[in-house]
């Protein structure tokens, strides 16, 4: 017989950790989901959802639609079209637990424009994502982001933002080893001052979650978000010190990394439950009101 999501040999009551019925109180929100990031396949998406089952996520903000690197791997315009038409069926299928938001290239800010009036104002996606692997390219700081958020903003649109402080360069410094295209805290909070009624993510914490932390601190419009980052005690704690409870949203970035991990990252930390609610689903819902009710979409506070 086939393992259910719901079914567990060693009751997680029993060993101090949250059980399945206690994560689903939390209303958890997953702002980094990566199950389209394997072709952009039903199967693969299907396979992750077992895992987002078994621990009570409540809902999915899928990263990987309309040019994800499954979508890229595969090359060419048929293949590409068959992934998307994939994602667009899964969005109208999984409405009630997936959202998708889009990959833009700042680089190439007209055709971003253009993927943002093609898949958010005219089709089932409610933000956008900032990619940080090209060797060559744009941050989010640079002025061709400019018109990308002025857009968002006309759409009420949600802005994730890939962050990363690698040290490199000569002589060596924090972000000095980034990729052309990869941003930072400190980008981040260039542009969050452009547009200072704008909400953004700040995604990874930038890797570094001290420094990304103070890189943010004095934007009151940027969320601070985990996912893929190191797990270390204390980081939560630390950025709430900082940026306060309201400031944080929570990422699970599954497949590819463990939910126990990066629902283990809050539970770690010495919020009380009210303030862990909003950093696992209430404060990503709070900055997505806004677009799920332009677009019609069923939300409940």
């Amino acid at each position: 017989m086939a393992m259910k999501a719901t079914d567990f040999p060693l009751h997680p009551g029993n060993y101090g950790i949250p059980t399945r019925e206690e994560l689903i109180e939390h209303r958890i929100w997953d702002s980094h989901y990566h199950g389209f990031m394997a072709g952009g396949s039903l199967s693969g998406h299907a396979a992750t959802m077992f895992y987002v089952e078994r621990m009570g996520i409540e809902r999915v903000i899928a990263l990987d639609i309309a040019g994800g690197s499954g979508a890229r791997s595969r090359g060419g315009p048929a293949p590409f079209l068959a992934i998307e038409n994939q994602q667009k069926e899964i969005h109208e299928k999984e409405s009630g637990r997936v959202s998708g938001i889009i990959r833009i290239d700042p680089t190439k800010p007209e055709d971003s424009c253009r993927k943002i009036e093609q898949w958010i104002r005219n089709g089932p996606c409610i933000g956008i994502k900032y990619s940080g692997g090209a060797p060559t390219g744009v941050t989010c700081s640079h002025p061709n982001n400019d018109a990308i958020v002025k857009l968002c903003k006309e759409l009420s649109a949600v802005i994730y933002i890939h962050t990363w402080i690698k040290v490199g360069g000569n002589p060596r410094f924090p972000g000095g080893g980034n990729n052309g295209s990869e941003s930072t805290p400190m980008d981040v909070a260039i542009l969050a001052k452009r547009f200072p009624d704008v909400p953004m993510i700040c995604g990874h914490s930038g890797g570094d979650w001290e420094l990304g932390a103070r890189a943010i601190r004095s934007c009151e419009n940027v969320y601070f978000e985990f996912s893929g980052s190191d797990p270390h005690s204390g980081e939560v704690d630390y950025a709430v010190n900082e940026l306060g409870a309201d400031r944080i949203v929570w990422g699970g970035h599954g497949p590819s990394r463990s939910y126990a991990t990066e629902l283990s990252k809050v539970f770690d930390s010495n919020l009380n439950k009210a303030d862990r609610i909003k950093v696992f689903g209430a404060n990503y819902r709070r900055m997505a009101a806004p677009i799920f009710k332009q677009k019609g979409y069923a939300l409940k506070m």
